[in-house]
């Protein structure tokens, strides 16, 4: 069952288009990775996606519906998580308070919040540690981990992680994105925007590959024979036949 279909979008910033014709979907249970060089549209596709960027041509939707009308707060309240790059995290918060911010969208209490908080601690034991420590203090992957345990606050059906691995050391990148495959066992859809080539497709069912705003390569994971095409697709020195 497809949760998040986008089909043939057109979006960018005011007059600017930065996305010309992209489709890209993501599934209940699985990781769909949105793959490009900079500049391709990637960040734009998940923005347009979220709320934040206009749907200029072309249509998305969750779940059945159109998502043209609906804004931003909406999405995240029927289920649309956005985690954006760069670990945006409240610093001098504690990691616990972090998690609670997260869960605002639902409009429980603290008290009422607590049985998330204890949830995020078993998919993230080392905050469980950290929980009263303020968050600038942790390790950089450790960051990473409080602000995705804060887009899960919100109970999502969809989330979308933009560059998880930004500015992280490869094994903590592996580490990461491990956790970001355990989240398939809990039913959630997840589309991911990775400049780590290898370690997107190391967790992904489907692949899509985008250039200057548009599709160039699209199949599942599977079908990958050959990474190097994978990666010379998002270099941008291969052409490549859409799927």
């Amino acid at each position: 069952m497809t949760l998040l279909e986008v089909t043939n979008l057109a979006t960018g910033y005011g007059d600017l288009r930065a996305v010309w014709d992209v489709s890209v979907h993501a599934e209940p249970g699985r990781i769909t990775a949105l793959l490009g060089r900079n500049g391709a549209g990637k960040t734009t596709t998940l923005r347009a996606i979220a709320g934040l960027n206009p749907v200029q041509r072309g249509r998305i939707t969750f779940d059945g519906d159109d998502l043209a009308a609906v804004p931003a707060h909406r999405r995240v309240a029927r289920g649309i998580s956005y985690l954006q790059e760069g670990k945006r995290i409240f610093g001098e918060q504690t990691v616990a308070e972090n998690l609670l911010l997260g869960g605002y969208s639902l409009g429980r209490s603290r008290r009422r919040l607590e049985p998330e908080l204890d949830t995020m601690y078993e998919l993230f034991p080392v905050l469980r540690d950290k929980r009263g420590a303020p968050a600038a203090s942790l390790s950089g992957g450790q960051q990473q981990m409080v602000a995705l345990a804060q887009a899960l606050m919100a109970r999502p059906r969809l989330l979308l992680l933009d560059e998880p691995s930004g500015g992280l050391a490869p094994s903590v990148v592996a580490e990461v994105l491990a956790r970001v495959d355990a989240l398939r066992a809990t039913g959630l859809a997840i589309l991911l925007v990775e400049q780590a080539v290898d370690a997107a497709l190391a967790v992904a069912d489907h692949v899509t590959v985008i250039d200057v705003g548009r599709v160039v390569l699209d199949l599942p994971a599977a079908d990958v024979e050959d990474p190097e095409l994978i990666k010379n697709a998002c270099m941008g020195t291969a052409t490549v036949p859409r799927t």
